[in-house]
Parts: C-alpha cells; sequence; structure tokens
C-alpha cells in the first residue's frame, strides 16, 4: 500500500469547510513509483542545496553578478555554516571564473564546492568562499594587471571580509587550480611580508594547488597559444609572467620555499593530455606542478587540465581523491589549531546549560531509536518526494513557495511535516531515522522526545530545544552568554510564555540565521494537554520569515489533529502503518530469522514472513514482540503454536503475555517492578530498580540483567535506564481490562510510604555535631559517591527528589493515612538534610515543585484527616516556611547548604516551625521585636522626595523620584548600585524586554539609557507621556502622549519614526451614549485619560472621559472597536470612567483587565470584546504578572488584592496601613511585587504568587484548581519611617548603643535583651540625627542634627537589663537614663562631616566642609562660656581620627589618603611640616590611579590603621594597612610638656603604606564593620559577617565567614552595624535595633582564591565551630 501524503495548495485552492470540521480540503497526490523516490547522491545534495540557496547571504549577491556564468568578481561567501570553524577558498585560474571553473556544465547542481561540500562528512563547520578575477586573455582591451595585483587583490578581500571576521579566527585553507595557484602564493608571500596582515598570515594552514604552473607552462603549444592570443587581443601582463623562465615565477618560488614551513603543501598534477586542436598536451607537466619542498604531498588526478576541478557527480573518483584530501586537512584543523576552541565550546555550553538548569541533551532517547533501526528501515520516509519538498520549504520569503525540481507547477510548501500512526508502528524510530538522515547531510537539528513516563514540562523542552540551537550556532550561543553576563536568568522553573517570548521570539528568531533550523518532535502527544494547546498556539504564530522547519510525531485524529486544524497550521502529512511500513517490517523479519528456517517453515507451514507481516497490520511494536517469543521456540511446530496462540491485537498479545507471568514463579517480582516502572516520575536505573525491590518486597535480585526476561520483555534496558517497551504497555497495564492491573492511586502511595521511610531513615539523619561542608559548588554537586565519609544509597536521589511527586498522586483513602505521620516525622527530624541535599545540587527549583506538591496532599487529605491534626499542622506550617526558606535564603543555601543547620533556623521567624524544631537548642538569639512572623514585605525602601515610578528587570529594578533622581537597585540585596539625573521629575520608567535599557520621561523629556547606565539619547516631546512600551525585540519604544499620539523611536539611536496610528478617522457617538451634543462629547474624547499600548498582542487601549473603552488593533487590520461593560450596552447610560487598563500578554488566556471609577474590576477578551468576570473592589491601579497568571489590583483602602486573572478569583490581599498605591509593578518572575506609596517604594514577595501550580509541571497537573483560600489577609507590620535609625555608637565597652532616628529623638538599647532602655528628645521633632559619639570616660555623648546644632550631653548609664526582674527595676533604670545634663550646646557654621571628643571630654571637634571647629569646655575658674577655634586644615572629603596610641592626638588624612597630618587635641597646633607626611602606595596601586578613601579604621592601643579597596583590573580585594609605629618623634615627652611649643615634633616626612591583595570567595566587601581585638570584620557584597585577623597579615592565607546577614534586612544603603562584643553584632534595620547574639561564635574557614578561580577551591570541607 502507497504511503499516503497531504500537502497544501497554493492558497487560492486551499480552502476551509465547515462542513467537513473545519478541516482543510485537500486532494490527495500521487504517489510516483519507487525508481522515482531513489535519487542519486549527486542530485538528492542538489534538492538539499536549492534550500540552501534560500538562506545563503550570498545568494543575491550571485543572482544579480554582472559577470554571470563565469562568476563574480572578488570574494563571494557560498556556504555559511551556523558554526564556522575552518574557512575553505576556491580561487580559479586563467581565462576561469569563480562559478564556471569549478561547474562541469551550466547546470547549477555541479558547482561543487557550493552544492556538494557543505553535505559532505566533515564539512559541518567549513565556511566555503571563492575568489574571482580578471584572467580573461580574450579580451581585446590591454592588462597592466599582474600577478601581484590579482595576490593583493585576494589578501585585502580576506583582510577586510565581514565573514571572515566573524567566530574568531578561523584557519583559512586555499584551493587553486592553475594560475590561481600562484596568485594563492603571491597573497601568502605578501601577507607574511606586511605587519597589516600578519593575521591573515597566521590563520592560512594549508594550500591545494591543482595544476599550479610554479615553474611556468612548459608546453611549446600552449606558449604559442597565449602568445598569439595575446597579440591578437591586447596585451596581457600576467601572460607574460606564466612563460618559463620568467622573472616573476623564479621572484615567487625563491621566496615562497623560506616561509612555507607553517602551512601544509598538496599539489596534484594532471594525468590526461589536454586536446589543443590535431594534438594532445600536457598544458602543466608534472615538474611544474610539483614544488619539491619538504613535506608536500603530491597526488595525480587522471583528468586533463581543465577537468582537474570539473566533476560530472560524487561519484567521480578525482572527486572522491580531493574530498579525502580536505577532510585529512579538516580533522588537523580540529585536532590541534583549535583544539582551545573546542574546550571554550565546551566550557560555554557547560555554562548555558547550567544556566538554564537543562541536564542534558537528548541524546540517549536518539541513541535507543538508532539502536532499534535496522538497515534499510524508514527510507522511504526520506526518499519520498513530499519529505524533500518539506525539506526545500523556503521560509524566508513571505510566501514561501518554491519551483518544483521535477518540471511542473510550483506549489506551497508547509512549515510543518506531520507523521502520523496507531502505537507501536514505528514513528519514534522514524524519527530518529529523520534526524540521521539530517545530520547527515550537515543540517542543524534539534530534537526532543516526549515520553509519558516523565511528563517534562514545556519549559524544559523548550529550554532543550535552545540549548541544542546554542551548541550548532555560535550566533545564538554568544546571544545566550550576552544574555546571562547582564544578569537575566532563564531555567526550567521560568514560564514557558516567558521562555518563548524572550529566547525564541525575542532573540533567536529575530536572527540573521545562516542556515535553516530544523526540529524534531516525536510523540507530541505524550504532551500534556493544556501545555500542547499552548505550543500549537506558539507554533501558528511563528513569522513565515523564519527559516524553521518542524517534523512531528503523533497517533491520528487525536488532539495533535484538532489544535492543528484548530490553529489553521498547514502541513505535509504522512503516514506510517501502511505499505512502506510493510515492507520495513519484512526487512526486519527477515533479518531476525536466518533464510534456513523461513525455507523450512515455509515448506511445511506456509510463508512465515507474510503471516507475521499480515497479522502485525503495519504494528512494528507486535512484530518485534512476536520474533521475541519466535526465539523462544525451539521447534517448527513450536513456531506454529506461538503463531496460532497470539493474537494480532497488542491488548491480546499483552494479556498472553500477563498470563504467561502470573503462572511463573515470579509472578509478585514482576508486578513489583512494573509497578515501579510504570508509576515512577522519570527511568529508573537497574541500580535503582533493585534497591526499590528490596525495599518494596524483601527480594533481593542477584543481577540486573533479568528485568526484561522476568516481566516477558514488556520492560526494556537502555543505557543501564528501565523502561516499559512501548506506551500501550503503561495503558494497558493501568487498565482494569489487565490481570496485572496497576492501581495508579494505590501504587503511588506505597511508592510514596517507601520514600518517605527512606528519608526517616539513617541516611538523612542530620549530623550530631555542627560538623559540615560549608560550601556548594555547582561542580562538586554530584561527587558525593566519591566521598568516602559517604553513606549514601542509590536509592537516596529518587526518593528525596520524588516523594512529594508520589504523594500528590495518591488519592486520600483510609488505607493512604499512614503517609501523613510518615511526613510529620520527616518534617520534624531529617527535613533539614533534605533541605541540604537540595542546595548542593546548585538548585532550588525542587523546593518550590514540593511545596506545591505537598500542598496538593494536604488540601486532599482534609477529605479523610482533620485539618487540626498535629501532623497536618506541622506539615502545613512548615511548607510555608519551604516558600519563604527559598526566596529570602536561597543565595545564602547555595553557596552554604550547610548553613540550613545552624543559621537559617536561627534567622527564621519564633513562630515558624524552622525556628520552633531546629532554632531554639541554640544559645545564639536574635532579639528583635520584628522577626517574630514571616513579613510578605521583603523590604522598604523610603526617600525624602515621592516616588513617582519604578521599572523592573530580572536582576535590577530602578525607581524615579520627583527630585529628578533615578536610582538602580540590585534585586537579590536592595543594594544602590547606581544613580542617575533625569532633569526633571521622573514620571515613567519601563525597561526593554531583553536588553536592560531603560526608559525616562517627565512632562517634556524622554530619555534613553543603556545597559551601563550610559546615556544612549534623549528627545523633546511635546505633551506628557502617558506610559511606555518596548516592541518585544527592544528595536523600538513606544510613546504614548497626553494628545493622543503614539510617538514611536528606535531605541538604539533615537531616530522618530512614524507615529504609531491608534485612533479611528472618526469615533461613532454612539461610544458615549447618555448626555451632550456630539460636538461637546468629541472635545471630551480629544484628550485621553489613559493609554495603554500592548506591542506583544498589537493593541492600544484608550480611554476618554465619559467613554467606553477603545481598544485599536493597529497591528491588524488597524480597526478600532469600543468595550461596553455590562450594563452600559446599546446606550444604557453614561459609562464610568476607566481608571486603569492591564493586559494579559499570556497567549493562552486572550485576557484583559480594566478598572472603572464605579468600584468594579472587569477582565474581557480583548478579540472577541466579550466580559468575563467582575469583581467589585474600588481599584484605581491595575498590574498583570508577566506569566499572565496573576493580576494585583490596588484599590483606595491601601489593600493590594491578588486575583488569579483566568477566572478573577481572589487569591489574597495584602493590607499596609501607609499611603495610597500609586503604582503596582510585578518583577520578570512574576513572584514578588513592587508597590510606591508616596515617599516610599515597598518590595512583596507574598506566598499566593508561588505558583498554584509549576508553571509546566504536568506532575501537579491533576491539582490544577487547587487555589489558596479568598480569605487570606496578608498583614504586614507597618514601618515608621520617621522613626528610621540613622546613626549607631555603642557606649564603649557596655552593653548599650545609641541610636540618631530620623525624628530627631535618641533611643538607647540594651544588647543584652535587645529592648529600648530610654528615648532622649535633645533636638528639634523631625530633624534628623546625622552624627553620634560617646566618651566612656566623661560619660558624655556628643549628637549632631541635620540643623547643624550640636549638643554634648552628660548622662550615667544603668547596669545591665538584665540584672533588672522586676518592673520597678526597669523603671528606676529608665528615670536613670533621664537624668541627663546639656554641658555644650552649639550650630555648626557648615555641614558637618565628623564629629569627634577628645579623650578626657573637654575639647569638641566638628569637622565641617568648609574646615574645622574646636570648641573646648570652660574650666571652672574661666566661668561659665566655651571657648571655640577655627580652623580650615580640613576640607571635602578629609577625615579626623583620634590617634589610636597616642590619645593627646589627632590624625588628619587628606587628599585621598595620600597625606597625613598629625595635630594636638587641645590646641589643633600641627606636629608634622607644613606638606604633612607623604604616604607611598604600594607597587600595586602605583601604577594605577585609584582613589582612596580618607577614612581609616583603628582601636584604640592597635598602632595599625585599615581599610580596603577594590584592586584595579581585578576582583582581587586590597586590604591596605599603615604602621604608625613608624613615624618617629623629636622628643615627645618633652613636647607635650609644653603646651605652648609650635615646633615640629615629628620628623617623619614619609611612611610607606602596606597592601596586601586577596581574592575572597565569590564576592567583594561591601562594608567594614571595624576592628575589635586584632581582628578587621567586615560584611561582604553577600550579606556575609567575616574577620580576618591583622596579626601578619601578609601571610594570612585564609579568613573566616561568620554567618550571613539576610537581603531582605539590607535596606540598600551602607549598613549601619557594629561588632558590640567577642559574639555579637548589633545593626539597624529600618526603625529596629538587631542583636545577631553568640553569631561570632560560628565560624566557616574560608581559604582565599587564586584570581580567576570559581567556586570555592580550597574551602570545600571548613567547618561550623562552636563555642
Amino acid at each position: 500500500m502507497a504511503v499516503h501524503a497531504q500537502t497544501w495548495q497554493p492558497t487560492p485552492s486551499a480552502t476551509w469547510n465547515s462542513g467537513d470540521g473545519d478541516r482543510l480540503t485537500v486532494p490527495s497526490l500521487s504517489i510516483p513509483g519507487d525508481q522515482d523516490r531513489q535519487p542519486s547522491p549527486s542530485s538528492l545534495r542538489g534538492r538539499l542545496q536549492s534550500l540552501r540557496r534560500a538562506t545563503s547571504p550570498a545568494r543575491s549577491k550571485t543572482s544579480q553578478s554582472p559577470e554571470g556564468s563565469k562568476g563574480a568578481l572578488g570574494l563571494t561567501l557560498l556556504h555559511e555554516p551556523s558554526e564556522p570553524r575552518v574557512d575553505f577558498i576556491f580561487v580559479h585560474g586563467l581565462n576561469g571564473g569563480s562559478k564556471r571553473s569549478w561547474s562541469a556544465s551550466s547546470d547549477p547542481s555541479t558547482f561543487w564546492p557550493k552544492e556538494w561540500l557543505p553535505c559532505e562528512a566533515g564539512f559541518r563547520h567549513v565556511r566555503i568562499h571563492s575568489f574571482g578575477y580578471d584572467s580573461d586573455w580574450t579580451k581585446s582591451q590591454q592588462s597592466t594587471l599582474t600577478m601581484h595585483d590579482f595576490g593583493q587583490a585576494l589578501l585585502a578581500d580576506l583582510y577586510n571580509s565581514p565573514n571572515l571576521k566573524k567566530n574568531g579566527n578561523t584557519p583559512i585553507v586555499l584551493v587553486a587550480h592553475s594560475m590561481g595557484g600562484l596568485v594563492v602564493k603571491k597573497a601568502y608571500l605578501l601577507a607574511r611580508r606586511d605587519p597589516i596582515y600578519a593575521d591573515i598570515a597566521s590563520r592560512i594552514h594549508s594550500l591545494y594547488f591543482l595544476g599550479t604552473p610554479h615553474r611556468g607552462a612548459d608546453s611549446s603549444a600552449f606558449v604559442t597559444t597565449l602568445i598569439s592570443m595575446s597579440i591578437g587581443s591586447g596585451s596581457k601582463a600576467f601572460v607574460k609572467e606564466l612563460v618559463p623562465g620568467s622573472g616573476t615565477l623564479q621572484a615567487i618560488n625563491d621566496e615562497f620555499r623560506h616561509v612555507c614551513k607553517d602551512v601544509g603543501l598538496w599539489s596534484f598534477f594532471e594525468g590526461v593530455p589536454t586536446s589543443t586542436g590535431p594534438a594532445n598536451t600536457m598544458i602543466v607537466e608534472k615538474e611544474s606542478a610539483i614544488m619539491g619542498l619538504p613535506g608536500e604531498h603530491t597526488q595525480y588526478l587522471q583528468a586533463n587540465h581543465r577537468r582537474l576541478i570539473k566533476f560530472n557527480s560524487v561519484e567521480d573518483p578525482n572527486y572522491n581523491i580531493l574530498l579525502r584530501c580536505f577532510n585529512t586537512t579538516i580533522e588537523e584543523i580540529e585536532k590541534g589549531y583549535v583544539a582551545d576552541k573546542f574546550e571554550n565550546h565546551r566550557a560555554q555550553m557547560k555554562q548555558i546549560a547550567q544556566a538554564f538548569d537543562v541536564a542534558e541533551r537528548p541524546d540517549g532517547d536518539f541513541i535507543r531509536m538508532l539502536d532499534k533501526l535496522h538497515t534499510g528501515s524508514c527510507e522511504w520516509l526520506t526518499t519520498h518526494p513530499c519529505f524533500h519538498d518539506w525539506l526545500e520549504c523556503d521560509m524566508m520569503d513571505a510566501n514561501p513557495t518554491v519551483k518544483a525540481i521535477a518540471s511542473g507547477p510550483s506549489k506551497m510548501i508547509p512549515r510543518f511535516l506531520w507523521l502520523n500512526g496507531p502505537p507501536g508502528s514505528g514513528k519514534s524510530v522514524a524519527s530518529g531515522h529523520v534526524i540521521k538522515c539530517l545530520e547527515s547531510f550537515n543540517f542543524d537539528c534539534a530534537y526532543f522526545f516526549f515520553k509519558n513516563n516523565e511528563k517534562p514540562s514545556l519549559t524544559q523542552f523548550l529550554l532543550s530545544m535552545a540549548l541544542q540551537m546554542a551548541e550548532s550556532n555560535f550566533q545564538i550561543r554568544h546571544t545566550f552568554l550576552a544574555m546571562m553576563e547582564e544578569g537575566e536568568t532563564i531555567d526550567s522553573h521560568s514560564d514557558h510564555i516567558m521562555v518563548w517570548n524572550n529566547i525564541f521570539l525575542g532573540r533567536i528568531f529575530k536572527m540573521a540565521l545562516s542556515q535553516p533550523q530544523y526540529w524534531v518532535i516525536d510523540a507530541l502527544d505524550e504532551c500534556p494537554s493544556r501545555l500542547l494547546t499552548t505550543l500549537m498556539a506558539m507554533f501558528s504564530r511563528i513569522e513565515p520569515t523564519v527559516p524553521l522547519r518542524i517534523f512531528i510525531t503523533s497517533r491520528p485524529n487525536g488532539h495533535v489533529e484538532r489544535l492543528l486544524n484548530q490553529e489553521r497550521i498547514m502541513r505535509v502529512e504522512m503516514h506510517t502503518g501502511q505499505a512502506d511500513s510493510l515492507r520495513d517490517i519484512d526487512g526486519f523479519v527477515r533479518s531476525r530469522l536466518s533464510p534456513s528456517i523461513i525455507e523450512d517453515f515455509n515448506e511445511e507451514e506456509g510463508d512465515l514472513v507474510a503471516e507475521i507481516i499480515e497479522k502485525s497490520n503495519g504494528i512494528f511494536l507486535w512484530a518485534s514482540l512476536i520474533m521475541t517469543r519466535l526465539d523462544e521456540a525451539h521447534s517448527i511446530e513450536a513456531m506454529r503454536r506461538t503463531l496460532n496462540q497470539v493474537p494480532s491485537e497488542m491488548s491480546g498479545m499483552y494479556s498472553g503475555i500477563l498470563e504467561s507471568i502470573v503462572e511463573s514463579p515470579n509472578a509478585d517480582l514482576a508486578q513489583c517492578v512494573l509497578r515501579w516502572v510504570v508509576c515512577a516520575r522519570k527511568p529508573l536505573t537497574t541500580e535503582e530498580l533493585r534497591e526499590v525491590v528490596r525495599l518494596d518486597i524483601n527480594q533481593t535480585l542477584r543481577t540486573s540483567d533479568r528485568f526484561s526476561q522476568i516481566c516477558g520483555n514488556l520492560i526494556t534496558v537502555d543505557n543501564n535506564f528501565v523502561q516499559v517497551m512501548h506506551q500501550t504497555v503503561k495503558e494497558f497495564l493501568t487498565g482494569e481490562q489487565s490481570d496485572f492491573y496497576i492501581p495508579r492511586s494505590w501504587s503511588h502511595a506505597r511508592i510514596a510510604e517507601l520514600c518517605l521511610q527512606h528519608l526517616n531513615g539513617r541516611n538523612f539523619n542530620p549530623p550530631r555535631t555542627r560538623r559540615a561542608p560549608a560550601v556548594s559548588s555547582s561542580a562538586n554537586n554530584n561527587n558525593n559517591k566519591t566521598d568516602p565519609n559517604n553513606n549514601n544509597t542509590v536509592f537516596d536521589d529518587y526518593a528525596s527528589n520524588n516523594f512529594s511527586y508520589h504523594l500528590a498522586h495518591c488519592s486520600p483513602s483510609e488505607s493512604t493515612l499512614h503517609l501523613l505521620p510518615l511526613l510529620g516525622t520527616l518534617v520534624s527530624s531529617n527535613m533539614l538534610t533534605w533541605i541540604e541535599r537540595v542546595a548542593k545540587t546548585g538548585r532550588l527549583s525542587l523546593v518550590t515543585r514540593t511545596v506545591q506538591n505537598l500542598r496538593v496532599y494536604l488540601d486532599r487529605q482534609v477529605a479523610t484527616s482533620s485539618p487540626l491534626d498535629a501532623d497536618h499542622q506541622l506539615t502545613s506550617r512548615f511548607v510555608d516556611d519551604l516558600v519563604r526558606l527559598s526566596a529570602i535564603y536561597g543565595p545564602n543555601l547555595l553557596s552554604t547548604p550547610s548553613c540550613i543547620y545552624s543559621l537559617v533556623p536561627l534567622l527564621c521567624p519564633k513562630s515558624s516551625i524552622m525556628h520552633w524544631k531546629f532554632g531554639r537548642p541554640f544559645k545564639q538569639k536574635v532579639l528583635c521585636a520584628f522577626n517574630h512572623d514571616w513579613d510578605e514585605r521583603l523590604s522598604s525602601l523610603t526617600f525624602a522626595s515621592r516616588v513617582m515610578a519604578i521599572a523592573c528587570a530580572d536582576q535590577f529594578f530602578a525607581l524615579g523620584l520627583a527630585d529628578g533622581e533615578i536610582r538602580v537597585y540590585r534585586q537579590s540585596t536592595f543594594e544602590l548600585l547606581t544613580t542617575m539625573r533625569h532633569g526633571e521629575p521622573v514620571r515613567r520608567l519601563a525597561n526593554g524586554n531583553l536588553t536592560g535599557v531603560l526608559v525616562s520621561g517627565g512632562l517634556k523629556m524622554i530619555r534613553v539609557w543603556g545597559p551601563r547606565q550610559v546615556l544612549l539619547w534623549s528627545a523633546a516631546v511635546p505633551e506628557q507621556p502617558l506610559s511606555f512600551r518596548f516592541s518585544p525585540d527592544d528595536s523600538k519604544v513606544y510613546v504614548p502622549l497626553r494628545n493622543g499620539e503614539v510617538y514611536v523611536y528606535r531605541a538604539k539611536n533615537g531616530a522618530r519614526l512614524d507615529a504609531l496610528e491608534i485612533l479611528g478617522e472618526e469615533l461613532s457617538d454612539s461610544d458615549s451614549d447618555g448626555g451632550g451634543g456630539g460636538g461637546e462629547n468629541q472635545q471630551k474624547r480629544t484628550m485621553p485619560t489613559l493609554i495603554r499600548i500592548s506591542p506583544m498582542l498589537g493593541i492600544a487601549a484608550i480611554a476618554y472621559r465619559s467613554s467606553h473603552l477603545q481598544l485599536s488593533y493597529y497591528d491588524s487590520d488597524e480597526r478600532v472597536e469600543a468595550f461596553e461593560k455590562e450594563g452600559y450596552e446599546d446606550g444604557g447610560g453614561l459609562p464610568p470612567q476607566v481608571l486603569d487598563v492591564a493586559f494579559n500578554e499570556n497567549a493562552e488566556q486572550n485576557l484583559m483587565a480594566v478598572a472603572y471609577q464605579d468600584g468594579d474590576v472587569v477582565t474581557l477578551d480583548p478579540w472577541t470584546l466579550q466580559q468575563k468576570h467582575a469583581y467589585h473592589l474600588n481599584a484605581h491601579s491595575l498590574a498583570a504578572s508577566p506569566d499572565g497568571h496573576t493580576l494585583a489590583a490596588g484599590d483606595s483602602e491601601c489593600v493590594i488584592s491578588l486575583f488569579a486573572f483566568d477566572g478573577l478569583r481572589l487569591l489574597c490581599r495584602i493590607e499596609s496601613l501607609e499611603e495610597r498605591i500609586m503604582g503596582i509593578v510585578f518583577a520578570p518572575n512574576s513572584l514578588r511585587l513592587f508597590d510606591l506609596r508616596g515617599n516610599t517604594c515597598n518590595v512583596w514577595e507574598p506566598a499566593a504568587l508561588i505558583k498554584k501550580n509549576l508553571a509546566d509541571d504536568s506532575s501537579s497537573e491533576d491539582a490544577d484548581d487547587y487555589l489558596m483560600p479568598a480569605s487570606n489577609l496578608v498583614c504586614t507590620r507597618t514601618f515608621d519611617g520617621c522613626k528610621a535609625i540613622t546613626v549607631m555608637t555603642q557606649a564603649g565597652d557596655s552593653n548599650y548603643v545609641f541610636c540618631g532616628r530620623e525624628e530627631g529623638s535618641i533611643t538607647v538599647h540594651d544588647i543584652s535583651s535587645g529592648r529600648v532602655c530610654a528615648e532622649l528628645q535633645f533636638h528639634a521633632r523631625m530633624v534628623d540625627i546625622r552624627h553620634l559619639e560617646w566618651n566612656a570616660q566623661g560619660k558624655v555623648l556628643f549628637s549632631v542634627d541635620a540643623s547643624l546644632r550640636c549638643i554634648a550631653t552628660k548622662l550615667s548609664l544603668p547596669a545591665s537589663s538584665t540584672t533588672a526582674t522586676t518592673a520597678v527595676q526597669k523603671q528606676q533604670q529608665q528615670l536613670q537614663l533621664q537624668q541627663f545634663e546639656h554641658i555644650l550646646d552649639f550650630r555648626a557654621s557648615d555641614t558637618v562631616v565628623q564629629a569627634l571628643i577628645s579623650p578626657d571630654a573637654s575639647t569638641f571637634l566638628v569637622s565641617t566642609q568648609s574646615g574645622e571647629e574646636l570648641h573646648v569646655l570652660p574650666s571652672e575658674a574661666a566661668g561659665s562660656s566655651s571657648i571655640t577655634q577655627s580652623s580650615a586644615h580640613s576640607q571635602g572629603k578629609a577625615r579626623w581620627l583620634t590617634h589610636p596610641t597616642d590619645a593627646s592626638r589627632l590624625l588628619l588624612f587628606d587628599n585621598d589618603s595620600e597625606v597625613l597630618h598629625i595635630f594636638r587635641w587641645q590646641d589643633l597646633v600641627r606636629e608634622t611640616p607644613e606638606r604633612g607626611i607623604s604616604i607611598d602606595l604600594p607597587a600595586e596601586l602605583a601604577s594605577t590611579p585609584v582613589a582612596l578613601a580618607d577614612e581609616w579604621h583603628s582601636r584604640p592601643g592597635l598602632a595599625t590603621l585599615v581599610q580596603t579597596v577594590q584592586m584595579p583590573h581585578s576582583s582581587k580585594t586590597g586590604f591596605l594597612t599603615l604602621d604608625l609605629a613608624k613615624i618617629a618623634d623629636n622628643h615627645p615627652a618633652a613636647a607635650a610638656a609644653d603646651a605652648t611649643t609650635t615646633t615640629t615634633t615629628t620628623t617623619t616626612t614619609r611612611i610607606e603604606m602596606q597592601c596586601v591583595a586577596r581574592q575572597l570567595v565569590s564576592s567583594q566587601i561591601k562594608s567594614v564593620l571595624g576592628i575589635y581585638r586584632s581582628n578587621l570584620f567586615f560584611m561582604s557584597g553577600r550579606g556575609w559577617v567575616c574577620s580576618i585577623s591583622l596579626k601578619n597579615l601578609a601571610a594570612c592565607k585564609s579568613y573566616v565567614r561568620h554567618f550571613f546577614i539576610p537581603s531582605v534586612w539590607q535596606t540598600g544603603g551602607e549598613p549601619i552595624a557594629r561588632v558590640v562584643s567577642k559574639t555579637t553584632v548589633a545593626m539597624a534595620y529600618r526603625d529596629e535595633v538587631v542583636v545577631l547574639q553568640g553569631f561570632l561564635e560560628f565560624e566557616h574557614k574560608s581559604v582565599f582564591e587564586e584570581e580567576g578561580e570559581k567556586g570555592e577551591k580550597g574551602a570545600l570541607m571548613p567547618v561550623i565551630k562552636m563555642s
């Protein structure tokens, strides 16, 4: 039976027939005979090359070449692979052409460098060019061109070629014929001489000479012909140079032999004479064609001079000789010259694979299919004309039509080829054959095998295809690397819509790809149905210009076909299970049976092969199974009985196999194996399966190679993975008709039970001590098996990764009640080990997936157990903790997984299960009021001016302020990165979708900033912009204005494009029925109140006062429609005002939301204008999450409501008693949102935004309707911005710290208890405190506020509050603090930079921008007024410091720490020369200008001063030290005794600064916290509090990491933190003091890295040392 193929006819005949289920009717094609479907290799190459011409960059140049058939002059690109690694350049000879010389005839298919070579093995990465020059001796005009000129032209073209500049310095191979060899040699010599061309010379790897007259053409006939033609047609200088003995040839040969040792030489000479009239002559004799140089390869070709490079077919022996030589050169290049590039390629792919979270290519599936592919099978598919037509589809044309290879009319060929057939008919094997075929012709092919047992997500599929495309295409690969460098993250947990839009639509499909791309997608119907709908919608929207062809397989008449028709996707259709499949089965059967057996059977029982084929019904799987059964028959009679007993249907076949299993002694074992194989989330290895069988039924298999035999060959073992032999086996076993019926729910419950028992076992017990590896890196994720102290079993990973999957898939019943206590035991005991193991993998997506599965399980358990059950409550609360762990502590867990045992439980809120179960046993405490419950608000940023706009990118977010500033913060730590000036209040901000470009706008000006915050361009606008949007590829910026116009700019350079027409020519009066004349209404509508644009959808929403919402479909038919809210249709009154609009750009949803002034939020279908849902909320601000799943609405009561966009179901409400919400924006990951309220930006990450089910995870598909309760009201602690702490200082060595606040008060905190002891209001209210200094000797507090008021206050501190046990005692302590005396009160003359107190508390120094003031307290005899002394020693950045070893002196650092001055405290008398002491920079900093800070860190009694600096041109941190002991004094004691002396007491004029440069572990220093004893404490960029010993700093090889401060506690600015004791750190968080008591006792020893190293080399086994 012939293969049936469908292909769409040209558009006029392709019609929709509503009577046939909207199926596109097509006529059946006539099928040619076999002889018509077996093209020769050369013709097949020609057919395949026709599509290469469609996408070749050179096709337009070639077709328009004025030289016609000879070919173009200069360098012409013939073929460019996606990943060029070698360049072949073909240079013709005398009177030749860049095309004609290399073609056997005028047939384009014989142009072998272009048509044949790209398809040859070994040429997958070879870029091919031809070079043409005017060597025509028959022209009448004279030519003075010489070989020097031709060689210079070739060299210049190589140097200037943009193609040769791509992808690095690829080696060059030059292939030359005849005189072209001399041109090539001359070009090489010129390149060696000229330094400009040194790079080209170094790239030339090999030279091929075919019939090149190195010593001239000796044939007398040839010379006579040359001269006669030259005389008759004009003198040609290059002809004379070919005469033997010419000076040109001698010069070239003499020089070439000295410089050719670095290149490969290949010389070929002609073996057949050339006919020159009546005689036959050797044009170039062997002696002239061979140079005789060392290392030269020589060989003859059986052809005359002209036919040396002309071949009729790929079978030509001469062609194959050349081809083999070419491949030898290519192999040499790949082995040596580009070995480093291969390594770089592997490193880049590993980096991308890790970023995408794609574990591996689907090579294993492909190899398994090839193993099943026997010789000759499936060739009917790849030799069929329909397959070839699909290959040749020209997608570069908007109307993709190609000429038929055979004569006939042109036809339209679709992008898709759909191979369908019944189960078991060999579709997957056919997919493997197609992949093999495409790869054999060097096509770029990405493939994916959907498998029912693994249920891959749509995101995983898309990222796998993207990764494969990046592997074969350097342009795609470098695009991904650039994306990663910009901080954009996309992985397997990303939303598939975002992946499709960002990776494919935004990047890959926008590239000018040099080659067509092929996708092979097998078993598409195994993709979950809801995801398949989305995938087909994506496919249908691929632009026709994208050179992508897609081969898909599935069963017929199913969901795939319905979606193909629904999306009107044109395709070529082919079927398995028919005539050609039967021929494959015939070949397979004959390959399994010996001819003698077939002959014996046929003599006695009939035609064996024919009977098998007839019974198979075209099902390859049936034939495979029957052959296995026949292999077990040892006689002809037994074979007959087997054939008679086995039914022809697969279900009957399976039943027979299962019956034999039931009767066998291994029935229980087989049932256990089948249960695990069918229900496992992923294929198990043989070792895993042996282990689970032992755990399940307590049977230990001796070997792992018996599984197939035990299960009647219903399962297979491929590459050590055990799987069902076919999807139909799983369907049969889980169907109730099976004797071995496997109930899925019960089986999942049993597997979940075994997983939980395993996780509760000894392997997952937490460490008894706090000794554990402190560091994890992706390079060491899977090295646990090599750890000699590791007791992991093969079942650990599966149980850890999939226990929640099986819980989510078991139905609640009485038989599953025991699972909840097991889960509760895990939460109470070994869950920390589970978290650590997940973190060691380098990915926390498993935590999120586990959260979703456990929520599904707990939600279902309500049917059989009370939600008040202790284990239910425990697990439910712990699931809530897991949600926050990943979000808040994720980066710290990934860098230090062992912190889950200590730091994380301690830092978690006290009410959390994590802290309650695992944090309480520690003596370390977190003392603060706010850390009692989880807070949905991660952070809150407050500013002096109003926050008016926000834009959010993947790693950063930007805030626009009313004072004209734009501040850019890091997403993870809320650290301020940079500040830009817009120049006017920033009312609008928007980020690019892909590039990191930022656009800002005010009333009259817009500015566009580059990824590095560099201003790209700016433009004035006539009206205020209402919003900004970028086009999907970031090439354009759309700017809707208040007057209704939409300006469009080119994002790259600001060029103004045509305005976007979003308004119809005339607005219907019916749009605003309800009063007033038409003219009045028209006037109201002339200035829109709102314009929102969705470039992704091509829709604009326009709102006018008292009018229906207008939707403009500007990207399609440019029509304008009005949406009429329900109740206001057909003139039903004046519609309410539209307040905001949010588009849902998820292609699955077809939704948008509108907020009205009457309080309703409405969702509608923007294409049909049908209202979907409504919710009364009084919302005025809307935002849609990028994934389209969530809608946020801010209402008049300062509450943010989160809805499921589809259905408008309330998920939760976030209440914060603050100002009105002015704007809401989601983060790109859709899990975080920002709101703007007055002067504050709040950052929220509510649990409701953790997706209801994983974006693509079909493991939770049964629980898609699960939603968080609508009554979930999230309340957050309100920060009092006025109470924000601005400065903090410790009261000496006591347990008290003073905190100055924004509203002018000073609070006293007891760090032993964490409570506020007193609040002092010395300064005016609402004037923030800027400086605080405490003098313990005099018990004086010196405070300075923003109004320049300086107050010195004497007060006594009580004993620690820990001694106060009663309320009366605490009240007495507060009264004691309220007893104070102001001893000094004055206003500074300028902005105060520093405030210091002398050691005896008698003198106060105030350093200002313009100088300093010294205030001396009066003595009792002098009266009551203080003495003030002003000077100007310090200005600008200069900093004062009390001498650490001489309290009577002051140090002043000036001029970026290049100069040190010493003064006396009591009167500021200088003790150094006027120019001070010069500080010599260390050698590491002297060569490169580095601006050092004038602020040094010191400790009383330690003569060493310290500061840190980022080393120039390096990632190292420099620890700078200054030893004051090296400063020599001249009679210091005498000088100190004479207070009136003015002589210089310091004789030192220079002092050397020391620098110790070290590479910290994956971070840099963010802030220095100070010096305690002999240790310098600092905070790293990732929030770790660390210390390094200052004793012998130069020899220090490591530092200590103590603990990390959660990113949500870091408010973005310089941290306000101090080391207040040997074990404790106090820090300010907004309006509270957080005391981390005892946390410095944690010690993680970290070895300094060598520069350039990644991860934590040398620190893989540090310990947590507990006191």
